[in-house]
């Protein structure tokens, strides 16, 4: 078996390739982690997933009882649904038997699925409606409209316009050849096997995924032109800056741009295809980890997202950070709306409040640094 190897300091670990334990180890890392779907691709670092449900079923008739059960249903933030079916490659049916039950599952969805089944396999996988939105909003963004992401989904599922991802530890080579060439056929519907290997620290409990995506051929892109399935990239560090720039010119404009810089240098950032999400008091000790989130989008905006702290701040800690934003008093009325809804809503904070002067943009800042520090935790 082949070896990769992390360095870590001083030390250098051998990772050593392990098969997994069963089938269903693998199909439920993609239920927790659907960006492995990615694969290693730059160009699909834009691309976030949602599960749907895993074991969905597909009727083989109108109004028929469900005759098969695909693995993972996700769909794509473009409302492509994307059939996912999972082997190991010790199964024998990975060669070509799956190919033909994939097609199966695929011209049987495309033809009695319709979006309202899959919206409401979505929400059966949530404790309720809120929770499913919340799931929603992490992957479309804050300000997404739901009604038209749904509707996107039913006019992709119309129009046969798929994503079809065979999964399994290594894609034997028979595999290979019918993936890039059906995906080089069809034009409507991307075609792909994605092979995620395990490797394991020779008696300790550190793990690495390495995913390897197969059949996004130069040729399979030509071919299916503006026809196919369609993909957005995420933003960058330019696009954010740019943007920033162009929409809020002048003082307004070098306010903001100070402010994403204080939160890049605070927090972590998550890029999106219309904003950067900014995330501040993390940490991996649960007891000192007390987050906050902020979007910026590139048109000026910045964004609270109260509904991705929900489960992160305890409800002390969320009643805490509501009265730290209201002794701004050009905030208040927002914080109150956000009070009056449980924190389950996205609170757009007006430029004006935060970034009308470079001493009320400090007080901000100094305002969010108060907010990150549990308030058990004593003051260095």
């Amino acid at each position: 078996m082949c070896a990769i190897y992390l360095k870590q300091g001083a030390e250098l670990v051998a990772m050593v390739e392990q098969p997994y334990d069963a089938e269903s180890v693998l199909q439920q890392l993609l239920a927790d982690y659907p960006g492995l779907l990615a694969g290693e691709e730059d160009e699909r670092e834009g691309r976030d997933w949602l599960l749907v449900q895993r074991e969905m079923g597909v009727a083989g008739e109108e109004n028929g009882a469900n005759r098969w059960s695909l693995d993972h249903l996700f769909i794509d933030q473009d409302g492509v649904p994307t059939l996912v079916e999972v082997k190991r490659s010790s199964d024998t049916r990975i060669r070509r038997e799956v190919v033909g039950q994939m097609l199966d599952y695929a011209a049987n969805a495309s033809a009695f699925w319709n979006v309202a089944t899959i919206h409401a396999a979505f929400e059966k996988r949530h404790t309720n409606a809120d929770a499913a939105a919340d799931a929603l909003a992490k992957v479309l963004g804050p300000d997404a409209d739901h009604e038209q992401f749904w509707s996107k989904v039913g006019e992709h599922l119309a129009a046969g316009r798929l994503r079809l991802v065979f999964v399994a530890d290594e894609i034997p080579k028979e595999l290979r050849r019918i993936v890039e060439f059906l995906n080089e056929q069809m034009q409507r519907t991307e075609v792909l096997a994605l092979e995620v290997r395990q490797y394991v620290e020779r008696g300790g409990d550190r793990l690495t995924l390495v995913p390897r995506l197969i059949g996004a051929t130069q040729a399979a892109q030509i071919a299916k032109g503006t026809g196919g399935v369609t993909t957005r990239r995420k933003l960058t560090e330019a696009d954010i800056r740019a943007g920033i720039t162009a929409s809020l010119p002048g003082d307004m404009g070098r306010r903001l741009l100070g402010l994403y810089e204080f939160l890049q240098s605070h927090g972590r950032a998550s890029f999106g295809t219309a904003s950067v999400t900014m995330w501040l008091g993390e940490d991996r000790d649960p007891a000192k980890s007390n987050p906050i989130s902020l979007s910026v989008y590139r048109d000026g905006g910045v964004v609270l997202n109260w509904r991705f702290l929900f489960d992160r701040r305890s409800p002390d800690e969320l009643d805490r950070l509501a009265d730290l934003l209201s002794a701004m008093p050009a905030l208040r009325e927002s914080i109150d709306a956000a009070r009056q809804s449980g924190y389950r809503a996205y609170t757009t904070l007006p430029a004006a409040a935060i970034l009308a002067s470079d001493e009320g943009l400090r007080d901000f800042e100094r305002l969010l640094l108060e907010a990150c520090r549990p308030s058990s935790q004593p003051t260095s």
